[in-house]
């Protein structure tokens, strides 16, 4: 039988859980009329998650042995390596690139190369436009570099709205947009059972009287940890029966810890890094309210893991993600990044009434439907081959799998008893 269905191939860097999820996706519900092929160009990412690439994806990696790291991005390698991967779109004559990036040489080749060659490319890239502070040399050279791009692609596939705001910045103002968010596997969030939150909660003491605010993300400067800390520290004595839970490892583990006092020191349950995707899943169904006190995230695709686990959500003013997801005073509430005042007034907001955290809660998992209707990457996809004639222009979208709406508070996080 011939083969008849439209090729597309998605060029990224690495491909993380979460992008492997949103691939398997494309693969499975386009499957009937789209050949996916999925081109990587680093063996291997700086995080030591545990992963498989689906094999339904076609993964090809161009990179073998080569771990995404700035000692690996010189241009001349980025060059030849994108030549390697354009010889390929050659010989499997591929009729579309989604092309991640563009901030390097091999990536503005595969650009200029598809303009010439008239290949439908769209441009995917996680930016948020709050964080787009280069100046000098480096925003010369960024304004070249993502201006460049922006004129010669065919569309732009941002992660959401500050995203879309990011590239309309850089001449993406008359130019088709099409949302690609990062995602996790909505399907295994939505599946964890009581039995997977037990085991965890007794791997790390969590107990079954307490609430707890949960943190997932590195222990770096730039995701405001120490934010977090200090503002738990301010509300803790207001608040005895809430903990906070840190999962994630960092370089400012021990300096994090070292901040907090003596008495506090047992309301504070450091996880350490948690590369088994099933325990982190787990771990969020077992809290209550989410924090992120990032001083800038482009997206954090953990906000959308909290919100599949049902959690009330609070977000600094920088997170992509955040400002779809997170609704002041209707699932959670922002603040500004590094405001620890505001902060400790938000934890104590959201913990003074039990019926209107069970709302909040709930409220998370209409936000959520809501966003996946908007911004499913899938329908993204479709949308983008639709806008150069390769499919047909698509119905609006059922969240798959669906949002579990009917979820009360006591289905939403599973305590022992």
């Amino acid at each position: 039988m011939t083969n008849t269905r439209v090729k597309l191939a998605i060029v990224s860097n690495v491909i993380a859980p979460y992008r492997a999820s949103q691939h398997l996706r494309i693969a499975r519900e386009l499957g009937e009329k789209v050949e996916l092929w999925s081109l990587v160009l680093f063996e291997h990412d700086w995080q030591p998650w545990q992963r498989e690439f689906p094999p339904e994806i076609r993964p090809v990696v161009f990179g073998k042995g080569e771990v995404l790291q700035s000692k690996h991005l010189h241009p001349l390698r980025q060059w030849l390596k994108m030549g390697e991967v354009i010889r390929f779109l050659q010989d499997k004559q591929i009729d579309m690139v989604i092309t991640t990036g563009a901030n390097d040489l091999g990536l503005l080749r595969l650009i200029r190369w598809c303009s010439k060659n008239c290949i439908p490319n769209f441009l995917f890239g996680d930016s948020n436009v709050l964080g787009d502070k280069a100046d000098g040399i480096r925003g010369y050279l960024k304004q070249l570099f993502v201006g460049y791009a922006v004129k010669h692609v065919t569309g732009l596939l941002p992660c959401g709205v500050r995203g879309k705001q990011f590239f309309e910045r850089y001449g993406g103002a008359h130019k088709p947009v099409f949302f690609l968010p990062h995602e996790p596997n909505y399907d295994r969030i939505f599946s964890i059972s009581i039995d997977q939150c037990l085991a965890v909660q007794a791997k790390y003491g969590l107990q079954s009287d307490r609430n707890y605010f949960i943190y997932s993300g590195r222990l770096v400067s730039v995701k405001g940890v120490d934010t977090l800390i200090a503002a738990f520290i301010r509300i803790a004595l207001d608040r005895p029966d809430w903990d906070l839970l840190v999962v994630g490892g960092g370089e400012l583990e021990a300096e994090l810890k070292a901040r907090v006092p003596a008495n506090l020191k047992n309301r504070i349950v450091w996880t350490g890094f948690v590369s088994d995707q099933e325990e982190l899943f787990a771990l969020y169904h077992s809290a209550e309210v989410f924090v992120l006190p990032s001083r800038f995230e482009p997206w954090a695709v953990v906000v959308c893991e909290a919100a599949a686990a049902g959690l009330a959500i609070l977000t600094s003013e920088m997170v992509g993600a955040g400002t779809e997801l997170c609704r002041e005073g209707y699932n959670g509430a922002v603040f500004p990044a590094g405001d620890v005042n505001n902060l400790s007034d938000k934890l104590l907001w959201v913990t003074e009434d039990d019926e209107r955290l069970a709302e909040l809660q709930c409220n998370t998992l209409q936000a959520l439907d809501d966003w996946r209707r908007r911004g499913d990457p899938v329908q993204g996809v479709r949308l983008a081959m639709s806008e150069v004639g390769l499919l047909e222009c698509p119905k609006p979208v059922e969240p798959n799998p669906p949002t579990p709406l009917e979820r009360s508070l006591e289905s939403c996080t599973y305590k022992s008893v």
